[in-house]
């Protein structure tokens, strides 16, 4: 089964990613598929808007720490790269010229709500939470998520939600600015596709300009390379610590 596929209706396009179990989770293959949509898209002039979204349970779990793929490397530095590429994942969707809406029913933890994060609305079924567990699980927030996490909920609400392990309910996540639209359990995909038509009725180089000028006024993902290699950094402290028996 493919995990990826993209439905285009007019001018607005629908990128749904199904892994198929396993919540959902990014290996290194979801990845990899998920940035050629992104790619693919952007290079389609016909389509002003994107939606992105998972399966009407999760939108998806984060990174996978069993995928071989990511983690199965003896050198350090293959290991680097294949995290890397999640880092170039968000940039793609963060960057696509057509204006992008995350469609989230079910769970969006970890580096799947740093994903959705990357595109420019988000629409919360009433099922849907936003959960960020990476440093209370010894590693900071990667892929370009704490800028974006803090340019769009602020400091601190950032702080809280990073350091408490918060589940932010769809009305928390409006509240702060980390959702744009409420939905009922379900319905997710049906609020953001209204949304995605409104914005498709704009002429679409008008959009696209607009869209980049607001972009370079708030983008601080130049930064997302150090977050990422402070997270392999950590992850592999954690364990060597583990290894070691020395406490985290």
């Amino acid at each position: 089964m493919d995990m990826i596929s993209i439905e285009r209706l007019d001018a607005v396009a629908i990128v749904r990613y199904d892994r198929g179990g396993k919540a959902n989770a990014l290996n290194l293959a979801a990845i990899d598929a998920l940035t050629d949509a992104a790619h693919q898209l952007a290079r389609d002039d016909r389509i002003h808007a994107v939606v992105l979204t998972g399966t009407p349970d999760v939108f998806s779990a984060g990174i996978d720490l069993k995928d071989p793929g990511l983690w199965g490397h003896d050198d350090p530095m293959a290991t680097q790269r294949a995290l890397a590429r999640g880092e170039t994942l968000c940039r793609a969707w963060s960057e696509m010229p057509q204006l992008t809406i995350a469609a989230i029913d079910g769970p969006a933890v970890g580096g799947g709500a740093v994903l959705a994060l990357a595109c420019d609305w988000r629409v919360l079924g009433a099922n849907a939470s936003v959960r960020l567990p990476e440093v209370r699980l010894g590693m900071p927030l990667a892929w370009g998520g704490l800028p974006r996490l803090a340019s769009l909920a602020g400091p601190a609400r950032a702080k809280l939600a990073l350091f408490t392990d918060m589940r932010l309910d769809p009305a928390t996540a409006l509240q702060w600015g980390l959702a744009d639209a409420l939905a009922p359990a379900g319905e997710a995909l049906r609020a953001a596709l209204e949304l995605a038509r409104e914005a498709a009725a704009c002429p679409a180089l008008a959009l696209r300009l607009t869209k980049r000028a607001i972009d370079a006024q708030f983008d601080a993902s130049h930064q997302a390379h150090a977050q990422t290699d402070q997270f392999l950094l950590c992850h592999m402290l954690s364990i060597d610590r583990s290894r070691s028996g020395v406490p985290a």
